[in-house]
């Protein structure tokens, strides 16, 4: 007795729906996830015991603990950082300074910055610190 052969479909693998899923990850991961933004060098504020909340400044300047300054992601000498704040400032003088320090860098090399700033025309200063936490042991 012969059966006849039944004729198997043949698969076909379209690449298709592959391609939907990984652009609706893709989509996904990019509007779920968080951009940070990270300084050039490690910067540990000092602490502080209270302080107000603000946001940064339209003017970053990093003091690192090894002398080194930087404006704007650039490094500047010390010098040269009232030549390239006083442009800047003439045009919006309003403009608030953000000025995050490392907590070992020496408070004369601190007042020398602010210094700088004021010579250079700017009026509104942060100084950015982090709040002491407070911890309870039972």
């Amino acid at each position: 007795m012969d059966f006849p052969r039944t004729i198997k479909k043949k698969i076909e693998i379209s690449l298709v729906p592959m391609i939907d899923v990984s652009m609706f990850l893709l989509i996904f991961f990019m509007l779920a996830g968080s951009v940070e933004k990270f300084e050039l060098i490690p910067i540990d504020p000092p602490v502080a015991q209270n302080g107000k909340l603000m946001d940064e400044g339209h003017i970053i300047i990093l003091l690192g603990y090894h002398d080194e300054i930087i404006v704007n992601d650039e490094i500047v000498p010390m010098e040269e950082m009232k030549k390239m704040l006083s442009p800047q400032l003439k045009e919006h003088p309003g403009k608030v300074i953000t000025v995050k320090a490392d907590a070992t860098v020496p408070a004369n090399r601190m007042i020398e910055v602010m210094d700088a700033i004021k010579m250079a025309g700017g009026k509104n200063l942060s100084v950015v610190t982090q709040s002491k936490a407070i911890m309870h042991v039972e």
